[in-house]
């Protein structure tokens, strides 16, 4: 419980803080900054309706969120820290923490960020959208993505929206059919599939397997060692699709970077 609790309340009075301080102004760039986290998601925090407890709790947990906001402003947050009893157990939380699924937030919103002038370069008709698992995945509410995918406007991708769990059914249930093989396996990303990317994987060398198709669901039926790759023929109003997949994010963007690169180069 106390792990819990102490993951909710920071989350709680976060969105607190950061609701005061974007009253004076701050923009969700200078609540990043402040609270140690990325734009996204001091976004999140920020548009995410608040908790309302009961007296006196209520009161003292505003209270605290002011007490915070001062101390961000003041530029010694990292001085914060706030002391509880709960069951007669003594709890000290520290500024600043992120749990778990706040660090895949973290990180999922990163790969967009590195991969945004890349992605259009590679992306099918029904859109690019990546997903990230969170440790000890087992459903797609453990899963994060980009709710609607990533869009290429401008020449970059563009998310609709902050990057949630539970955001994509197909992805996620991919990368947990391959979670089944290799439980390391973490993120996954679609991409177009046609005779060009099939050349630049070859010439990357990259392993692929072709994945079985049974209406909307592809399946994995089996994932030899250094497989980084499923491709998808597709069928009827089904578009060919690549996946790229492994167990590190920056692995995974290299690969996407190096593909897009052969784009550029052949065009």
């Amino acid at each position: 419980m106390p792990t819990e609790l102490t993951g909710n309340l920071f989350k709680e009075l976060r969105g607190r803080a950061c609701r005061i301080l974007s009253k004076e102004g701050w923009t969700q760039s200078n609540l990043g900054q402040a609270l140690g986290i990325s734009q996204v998601m001091a976004g999140n925090y920020l548009h995410t309706l608040p908790i309302q407890y009961n007296e006196p709790m209520e009161s003292d947990l505003q209270e605290v969120a002011i007490s915070l906001a001062e101390i961000l402003k003041s530029g010694e947050a990292s001085k914060w820290s706030l002391k509880l009893v709960v069951d007669d157990q003594d709890l000290t939380i520290n500024f600043p923490v992120q749990d778990i699924r706040e660090k895949a937030l973290v990180k999922i919103a990163e790969m967009r960020k590195r991969l945004e002038t890349a992605i259009p370069l590679l992306s099918p008709q029904v859109r690019v959208n990546i997903a990230l698992a969170s440790n000890g995945a087992i459903s797609s509410s453990d899963i994060a993505a980009f709710p609607g995918r990533l869009t290429p406007v401008g020449g970059k991708a563009r998310p609709l929206s902050s990057p949630k769990f539970g955001a994509s059914s197909h992805l996620s249930d991919l990368l947990l059919n391959l979670r089944k093989f290799n439980s390391n396996v973490s993120v996954i990303i679609n991409l177009r599939w046609d005779s060009v990317i099939s050349e630049l994987l070859n010439d990357l060398k990259i392993i692929s397997i072709k994945v079985n198709r049974e209406e909307e669901d592809l399946l994995v039926n089996s994932l030899p060692i250094e497989t980084e790759a499923l491709v998808d023929e597709g069928g009827y109003g089904f578009e060919p699709s690549l996946y790229i997949f492994g167990d590190d994010q920056r692995r995974v963007c290299r690969i996407v970077e190096d593909l897009a690169k052969g784009m550029e180069a052949m065009a």
